[in-house]
């Protein structure tokens, strides 16, 4: 998942941006979260992700996927079914923005969000 927005000015490589482009598409922190819990089938992820439609759900997915972040299983039942679940790597990338959710219960508050999604 490497962009034009994973480089710096001089054309370096660099994680840090490469790590908040991932993160910082609609979506996919919540989809990370929702996964925290072990496997989840695509129509209850999308029930508790909420207000992303399934196109753009399955798009995200597919990219975790890709990358290594999540896994996609197929239960061979009829009818078949699909489930996702978090690798280790998902679960390393979970546990690292744990601080960012922490600092938010510490210094956000719900009338801050007019002013950072306006």
């Amino acid at each position: 998942m490497e962009s034009r927005h994973a480089r710096t000015r001089n054309g370096d490589f660099c994680p840090v941006r490469a790590t908040l482009a991932l993160v910082g598409q609609r979506w996919v922190p919540r989809i990370l979260y929702e996964l925290l819990d072990g496997k989840r089938r695509f129509n209850d992820l999308a029930a508790t992700v909420g207000g992303c439609n399934s196109r753009t759900l399955r798009d995200r997915l597919k990219t975790l996927e890709e990358i290594g972040l999540v896994e996609r299983h197929v239960v061979a039942t009829m009818p078949p079914w699909v489930e996702y679940d978090l690798t280790s790597r998902g679960h390393e990338l979970a546990a690292a923005m744990l601080p960012l959710a922490e600092w938010g219960r510490e210094h956000m508050k719900s009338d801050m969000l007019v002013a950072v999604e306006g």
